[in-house]
């Protein structure tokens, strides 16, 4: 057993002020760094829920593009796609092409500005 006078010497080295203030410090950097741990553990966590959505859009988007091809290998798929694409048509088809009246133009290439009806009619009579 450790004498009387050695346990207080002990004691008194341990309980000043500068192993206090040392002690603190280490603990300061121990939690400064399990701090900066935890944040990055935050991040991956983040990042690994972005990665898995983005995984199930590109799962679903390989999916739509795997029936789509497998709709162009029919004859059907390729003709739907041809005529989409392009105006063709067959022997004996014509091609009809419908102009919106919205998107009319003017003379010079701008877009018509359609007027109001109390427009219209004042400049009817001039004003």
């Amino acid at each position: 057993m450790i004498p009387f006078q050695e346990r207080k010497k002990i004691r008194k080295i341990l309980y000043s002020k500068i192993s206090l203030a040392l002690l603190f410090i280490v603990l300061f950097f121990v939690a400064r760094g399990a701090w900066r741990i935890h944040q990055k553990a935050q991040i991956a966590r983040s990042e690994r829920d972005i990665a898995a959505r983005s995984l199930l859009e590109l799962q679903s988007r390989t999916a739509e593009l795997k029936l789509s091809l497998e709709h162009l290998k029919s004859e059907q798929g390729v003709e739907e796609e041809v005529r989409q694409k392009y105006t063709v048509a067959r022997p004996g088809e014509e091609v009809v092409i419908v102009v919106d009246e919205t998107d009319k133009k003017s003379e010079n290439g701008e877009a018509l500005q359609t007027k109001s009806l109390w427009a219209r009619m004042l400049s009817f009579f001039g004003f």
